[in-house]
């Protein structure tokens, strides 16, 4: 008589339960040759039982097809063993699957669970404070180098728009004056050009043509 309880059952491997399913996957197949062995000699007990009644064997016949029923219900036995066979060989591939789930899922959860005992809520809250402080001194130190020094930060924005507006009124008006006086000074060009050449001008380049002409005869 136990005094604790029953024994604890020791569970079995994940490499026992695939040695379990390899011996039901090789009695399925022994179950397929023994079959195909008993088919083929039902089918010969037959053509034996055909030849012995065209010989007038009767008898004999009739014990050729009392072989082929045997091994015909011998064939129907194995079909069902292999039957039952296959359902528990898919019973136990479904439940070594559901086990691989659940050993998975097992060890997920406990590594978060690893993983979140080393953090704490307190932790994650300081840490996020830290940051934002960060961020806010980050901003006021971009904000403060930013800043103009020295005579710069001095100037009137004010007062430089206005110079501004100033010196491009006074452009304006330059290139208007430019403007208007363009056609006025072409038109004295033409004038200058267009009046003619004084008498006493031409009357002496007459006298040298005639006085190189005479050169060249002589």
């Amino acid at each position: 008589m136990r005094l604790f309880g029953k024994k604890k059952k020791k569970q079995m491997s994940q490499e026992e339960v695939l040695k379990t399913m390899e011996g039901l996957r090789k009695t399925l197949e022994d179950i397929d040759k023994r079959g195909n062995l008993l088919q083929n000699k039902a089918q010969n007990e037959l053509q034996q039982a055909l030849q012995r009644k065209k010989v007038g064997d009767r008898s004999g016949a009739l014990i050729c097809l009392k072989r082929k029923k045997m091994y015909e219900s011998e064939v129907a036995k194995l079909e069902g063993s292999r039957m039952n066979l296959e359902q528990q060989l898919f019973a136990i591939e479904g439940a070594s699957m559901n086990k691989n789930i659940f050993d998975s899922l097992k060890t997920g959860n406990q590594v978060l669970k690893d993983v979140h005992g080393e953090i704490k809520i307190e932790d994650v809250d300081r840490l996020k404070d830290d940051m934002e402080e960060q961020q806010d001194l980050l901003q006021e130190m971009n904000e403060a180098i930013s800043q103009p020094i020295g005579i710069l930060s001095t100037m009137d924005e004010d007062e430089l728009m206005d110079e501004l507006d100033q010196l491009e009124a006074k452009e304006y008006e330059k290139d208007m004056l430019e403007a208007q006086a363009g056609p006025a000074l072409q038109n004295r060009n033409n004038v200058i050009q267009r009046e003619p050449v004084p008498a006493q001008q031409v009357s002496a380049a007459n006298d040298l043509d005639e006085l190189y002409n005479q050169m060249q005869m002589s």
